[in-house]
């Protein structure tokens, strides 16, 4: 039996926020560069960065059936986010005062890769193009650093 290889993911995950994509299905390098893109993978706690989709089950059942049956239903991606704030220096909260409430724009993640490899021509991103919720201080707990909580909201085309 093959054992296939693994990347940890520690260091190998970049996420990016890109205000504006022109087809997210198809971002340029040009736009991924952008100097409005603001890199959030050091903002983002290590359980920050969560998106994760739950399927509705679609009710398929027959008159001629004593069996319920089922298939796939619309999904729901979740992007709750978790990032650093530093309330005593403002000007270097980049991650709070870009993430504002009603903001749109395009969340981009690209695993595999290190970070600090800058992202490139070819590699293989999941592009969420999103509006963002209400910033809310996270409850402070002892030997942490203060942390902001914010939902991220999928929104059409939907994720690539």
């Amino acid at each position: 039996m093959t054992q296939p290889a693994s990347v940890v993911s520690d260091g190998n995950v970049l996420v990016l926020w890109v205000p504006t994509l022109l087809d997210p299905d198809f971002p340029t390098l040009d736009e991924l560069t952008d100097p409005a893109v603001l890199d959030v993978t050091c903002y983002l706690t290590d359980a920050g960065w969560n998106p994760n989709v739950s399927e509705d089950t679609a009710t398929d059942n027959r008159l001629c059936s004593r069996q319920n049956f089922g298939k796939p239903g619309r999904r729901t991606t979740s992007m709750p986010l978790i990032y650093v704030s530093s309330p005593d220096d403002p000007d270097e909260d980049e991650a709070a005062l870009t993430l504002v409430e009603g903001a749109t724009g395009h969340f981009v993640d690209r695993r595999g890769v290190d970070v600090d490899q800058p992202i490139a021509a070819g590699d293989i991103v999941t592009v969420y193009p999103s509006e963002l919720g209400v910033q809310t201080d996270s409850q402070p707990t002892a030997n942490t650093p203060l942390t902001v909580s914010q939902m991220a909201y999928l929104r059409p085309p939907g994720r690539s």
